[in-house]
């Protein structure tokens, strides 16, 4: 799609969706070799509103989550998600039919900044998060390309 971000207004909202923080039992031994996995998804919804069959697209709510697992599975795992919600611009709303559009795939061309944004954010409350206990902070490189979950 051209021009997605211009589909929307320039204000939008930035929160702190969700933050999971798991310390796992360790069992005997620490075992050498451990690979830490980091996953990235997007996950973005339309948002209606009105009445029943009178329901109109609103804006849009895109959550970026990183989600941590060593392996074997020790230490810990934690997930972070951070989102943002954007909303239509009135006159260019009804161009588009949003319900066939991919949004999460489309926010990530569409948005470069915003989703720089998000993606790091979630790298700097992990940073942060891991080295709380006086350890290295660990600075995960994002995912190449994240996975979009719903559209």
């Amino acid at each position: 799609m051209e021009n997605f971000s211009s589909y929307f207004l320039p204000e939008r909202k930035i929160f702190l969706e969700n933050i999971s923080y798991e310390a796992l039992r360790q069992n005997g031994a620490r075992e050498k070799g451990k690979k830490l996995d980091s996953k990235d998804s997007i996950v973005a919804q339309l948002k209606l509103a009105g009445e029943g069959e009178n329901k109109v697209p609103v804006g849009v709510r895109i959550i970026f989550n990183r989600r941590l697992t060593f392996e074997p599975e020790e230490l810990f795992e934690l997930s972070v998600s951070f989102g943002a919600e954007l909303r239509f611009d009135p006159e260019k709303r009804d161009l588009v039919d949003w319900k066939s559009v991919n949004i999460a795939r489309e926010f990530q061309i569409g948005f470069p900044v915003l989703f720089a944004s998000l993606n790091a954010r979630c790298t700097l409350l992990i940073a942060e998060i891991t080295s709380a206990a006086g350890a290295s902070p660990l600075i995960p490189l994002p995912s190449k390309r994240p996975m979009p979950n719903g559209g």
